[in-house]
């Protein structure tokens, strides 16, 4: 309480209590003092006494009093109202400070989260790629493994496919070698050509089987187009009748005329002469002689088969085929001189290189080409040849029996169409 509060207060206790002591040491005047304090005595006239000039100094300074308590009471209520609105001020102040230190402590701890989150969400960043860059490195190291293992077997296959490609054509040439003997008689006795491109058909019954070739052109040698407008021609046609049990069908071309690229060889059952009691399967073997390259292919077919593909092979063009013959003339004439004369010159070939061998020669066209040598002395003497086995008899060939033509094999307009793609639909 403010210190003017507290003497006005003390100032009034004091006329009060003044009042009050006056009124009790009056022995005129009775007063009642009951609960309430009602003073009857005050509000009539004593006699011998006047007290109005008193009583209006009294209430002169009762109403000072009073008007400066309600002054100091006015005073106290502004102040009170300037003390509420100071500390209503305050507090809005305050309150305000306390936002605002709240909103920065949340925008502080959002900060932080958002600081946190990102450098968790970076961690993540960093160790997902390290995983993923391990992974794909992983990934890397096996498609790397995978590829090389893949690439070991695949060079593997490619060696035993090699390998059996090569032991394939070993066992062609050994059988044409072995074949050579029989072919060149065969073909001796048919009166057929040989040149540097051959293809000859053989078995050892009395069916028709019948030999078809198809040209790097496209064009098609058989029964029925014996000859074509690459140089190819059919110049044996065997057992159109039952002529022989060791038939022969040759194509050749002329020497050093053959066109290069792929050709394919194709055998058709034809016809089963009953009335020989040859019996199916036929067995055949193709030997051909591709620019010196003699090889032999084997295969079976009964009557009624689809014709049947035996090979393909390929020929090099005509002006690589003379330079390789040239090539292996000049090496035996060499060689040939070099016996003659004793010079001979021994190259040591180191063991871990293979040896590149020519290719086998046509031997029946280098006999009739080479002129008969002259007799010299030899130190050793070869040894003779083994007489060939004398072939087995055959029976009379019909007297009259003309060879099959075109419109009796194929009809009067012959083949439809020679594309090797119509082989199988026409037969």
């Amino acid at each position: 309480m403010e210190p003017l509060s507290i003497a006005l207060t003390g100032v009034l206790s004091a006329a009060f209590g003044f009042g009050v002591l006056r009124l009790v040491l009056r022995r005129d005047s009775r007063i009642d003092l009951r609960q309430g304090m009602v003073a009857e005595g005050l509000g009539s006239r004593v006699a011998g006494a006047d007290f109005t000039t008193p009583r209006a100094e009294f209430d002169r300074q009762l109403a000072k009093i009073q008007s400066q308590r309600r002054r100091f009471e006015a005073d106290d209520t502004r102040q009170r109202a300037r003390n509420a609105a100071r500390l209503e001020r305050e507090e809005e102040a305050r309150r305000k400070e306390e936002d605002a230190r709240r909103r920065m402590e949340e925008a502080e701890a959002r900060r932080a989260e958002e600081e946190r989150l990102k450098r968790e969400a970076e961690e993540e960043a960093r160790l997902r790629a390290a995983r993923e860059a391990e992974e794909a490195r992983l990934a890397e190291e096996r498609e790397a493994a995978r590829q090389a293992e893949l690439a070991e077997i695949e060079i593997q296959r490619q060696a035993e496919v090699e390998a059996a490609r090569a032991q394939a054509e070993m066992e062609a040439r050994a059988a044409a070698e072995r074949s050579a003997s029989e072919l060149r008689a065969r073909l001796e006795r048919e009166g057929a050509s040989s040149s540097d491109v051959q293809i000859s058909l053989m078995w050892n019954n009395f069916n028709d089987l019948d030999l078809h070739v198809v040209c790097p052109s496209g064009e098609r040698i058989h029964g029925g187009a014996k000859e074509s407008p690459c140089g190819g021609v059919l110049d044996v046609d065997a057992n159109v009748k039952p002529d022989t049990r060791r038939p022969i069908e040759n194509v050749v071309w002329p020497q050093g005329i053959a066109p290069g690229g792929v050709y394919q060889v194709y055998v058709h059952h034809y016809k089963k002469h009953a009335k020989r009691r040859s019996r199916d399967p036929t067995r055949f073997s193709v030997i051909i002689n591709a620019g010196d390259d003699i090889r032999e292919y084997t295969g079976e077919l009964s009557a009624g088969d689809p014709i049947k593909k035996v090979c393909e092979f390929t020929v090099d063009p005509p002006e690589v085929r003379a330079a390789r013959r040239e090539e292996l003339h000049a090496q035996l004439a060499a060689a040939d001189e070099a016996l003659a004369t004793g010079n001979f010159v021994v190259q040591e070939d180191d063991e871990d290189e293979p040896i590149d061998l020519p290719p086998a020669p046509d031997l029946d066209e280098m006999a009739a080409a080479e002129p008969e040598p002259e007799p010299e002395p030899e130190p050793e003497p070869e040894p003779e040849p083994e007489p060939e086995p004398e072939p087995e008899p055959e029976p009379e060939p019909a007297p009259a029996a003309p060879r099959r033509s075109m419109a009796d094999r194929y009809g009067p307009r012959g083949p439809a169409d020679d594309s090797p793609a119509n082989i199988d639909r026409k037969f």
